[in-house]
C-alpha cells in the first residue's frame, strides 16, 4: 500500500512535503531494504520430494527468472527513487504555477526548476541492464489513482513511470508509437488511436501532442531501453576495417533521426520529466561524442553494468556461482569447485545471462541423457552446440581484444570508461 503524505514527509526536506505526487512514490528505502526486495530466488531442490524427469526441466527454467543484485543493481534502483521524487518537487498539483505550465507552450516551461534529471546505465548485451532496471521499477506502482488530484474536477491516475524500448528504426514517429502504446496499456487509455488516425502530422508534431495528452497524468520517470537504435551503426566490414585502419578503435556512429534526439532533450529540459537511457556501449560513445546533449543525460548519474572479467570475480565467485549449484535437481551434485567454476567463466566470459543459458542448458542435457547428475561434460557439450554460436563472441570478451569485439557492436566498450559504477 502506498505511503501517506505523514509516512513519507518524515523522511524528506520540507521543499518536498505535501505534495501527493511524492507521497505516491512512497518512502525512500535504505540499500539494505532494496537488495531484499531486488532479490528474486526460485524455489531450490527438495531434497525430500523427489520430482519426475520430465517435470524436472520446468523446474530448471525458473533459473531464467533468478535476479541476484549487484551493486550497481542497487545503486540503479536507488537513482529510481531519487529521480522520481526529485521530478515532483516542481510539479506539485496544489499550486497554480504548475497548472499554468501544463497548459502553456512546451518552450514556456525552461526557467521553473533549474533540474534537469536525466540518467544513463550502460552495459554489454547479457550483463543485465534492463533486467536491474525492470526490478528497480517494480519497488514503485506504475499506476497510482488518487481520490482527488487538486485542479482536477475528476480524478486523473499518476503514471509514475514509463519504460519502452527505442524502436529498431529509430525514427521518432515509430517511439511515439512504443511511448503512446505503453500509456494506453498503463492507463487503459486510447493515446494510440487517436494520435495516428490517419497520420496527418509529423513525428515531432505527435511527440509534443503526446506529451500534452499525459501531462494531467504527472509522468515521474520515462526510461527509454535500446538508446543505441538511435544512432545507425556501420557494417561490419566498415567496423573492421576502422579497427586496423584506428588500431582497433570504435567507428564513428551516427544519429539516425534528428528529431528523435530533439525530442528526448526536450522531456528533461523543458518538460522537466526525469528519463533513464539504457544502452549497449556503442550507443554511449556515440552519445559522449556531443558533449551538450551528454551533460544533460548524466545528470541523475552514470551506471555501468559490469560483467566478470575472471573467474574470481567477487560477484561471479561469490554470489551468481555459489547460488546457481544449489539448483542441481539430480540425486548425485558437481561439487562447487574451483574448476568448476572456471568452466563456468571459461563458457559465458563472466555474462551472467549466458552463465544461466550453460547451467539451464546443461542441466537439461544431464536430465534428458538420464545422467544421476551434472557432468563438466554437460556443460561443455553445451558450449560447442547449443551455445556454439555464441563461442565467437565469448572468445572476444576473453581476449580483450579491441579489434575482435569490433566485430560485434554491442560489445564495444570504450576504454577510458571502463570501471564499473557511477561517474
Amino acid at each position: 500500500m502506498t505511503a501517506t503524505l505523514r509516512d513519507v514527509e518524515v523522511y524528506l526536506p520540507a521543499s518536498h512535503r505535501d505534495n501527493i505526487l511524492i507521497a505516491a512514490c512512497g518512502r525512500p528505502l535504505e540499500s539494505v531494504e532494496i537488495a531484499k526486495k531486488l532479490i528474486y530466488l526460485p524455489p531450490p531442490p527438495d531434497p525430500s520430494v523427489e520430482v519426475p524427469r520430465l517435470q524436472m526441466e520446468h523446474h530448471v527454467a525458473d533459473i531464467f527468472r533468478m535476479h541476484i543484485p549487484s551493486a550497481t543493481g542497487i545503486e540503479i534502483a536507488q537513482a529510481i527513487g531519487y529521480m522520481l521524487i526529485q521530478g515532483y518537487v516542481h510539479r506539485n498539483p496544489k499550486d497554480p504555477e504548475t497548472w499554468r505550465r501544463i497548459y502553456s507552450a512546451v518552450g514556456s516551461q525552461s526557467a521553473f526548476s533549474p533540474i534537469q534529471l536525466g540518467a544513463m546505465v550502460t552495459g554489454i548485451s547479457g550483463a543485465g541492464k534492463s533486467t536491474a532496471i525492470e526490478r528497480g521499477l517494480q519497488l514503485f506502482p506504475q499506476v497510482f489513482r488518487h481520490v482527488h488530484v487538486p485542479g482536477l474536477a475528476k480524478p486523473s491516475p499518476q503514471l509514475l513511470w514509463l519504460k519502452v524500448d527505442v524502436p529498431a528504426s529509430g525514427k521518432i514517429m515509430d517511439l511515439v508509437e512504443n511511448l503512446s502504446r505503453a500509456t494506453d496499456a498503463a492507463l487503459g487509455t486510447s493515446h494510440t488511436e487517436d494520435l495516428f488516425k490517419g497520420r496527418r502530422l509529423n513525428g515531432a508534431t505527435l511527440a509534443h501532442q503526446w506529451l500534452q495528452r499525459i501531462s494531467c497524468n504527472f509522468l515521474g520517470l520515462l526510461v527509454l531501453d535500446e538508446l543505441q537504435n538511435l544512432f545507425s551503426i556501420s557494417t561490419k566490414a566498415a567496423r573492421s576495417a576502422a579497427a586496423v585502419r584506428k588500431g582497433g578503435q570504435r567507428p564513428e556512429l551516427r544519429i539516425v533521426d534528428d528529431e528523435a534526439l530533439k525530442f528526448l532533450l526536450t522531456l528533461t529540459n523543458f518538460a522537466k520529466i526525469p528519463t533513464l537511457y539504457c544502452s549497449t556501449p556503442d550507443g554511449r560513445a556515440a552519445l559522449e561524442t556531443r558533449m551538450s546533449t551528454a551533460q544533460r543525460m548524466l545528470t541523475g548519474g552514470f551506471y555501468s553494468v559490469p560483467h566478470a572479467q575472471s573467474a574470481d570475480d567477487d560477484f561471479f565467485k561469490k554470489r551468481l556461482f555459489p547460488t546457481l549449484c544449489q539448483y542441481q535437481w539430480l540425486p548425485e551434485k558437481l561439487p562447487a569447485s574451483d574448476e568448476f567454476r572456471s568452466l563456468l567463466f571459461d563458457l559465458s566470459a563472466g555474462v551472467p545471462r549466458m552463465a544461466l543459458m550453460a547451467w539451464v542448458q546443461a542441466s537439461r542435457r544431464a536430465i534428458q541423457r538420464g545422467a544421476s547428475g551434472l557432468s563438466f561434460e554437460d556443460f561443455r557439450h553445451v558450449g560447442a552446440n547449443s551455445m556454439g554460436p555464441l563461442r565467437p563472441a565469448v572468445a572476444a570478451l576473453l581476449s580483450d581484444d579491441p579489434r575482435r569485439l569490433q566485430r560485434y557492436e554491442d560489445l564495444m566498450v570504450p576504454a577510458q570508461h571502463s570501471v564499473p559504477g557511477r561517474w
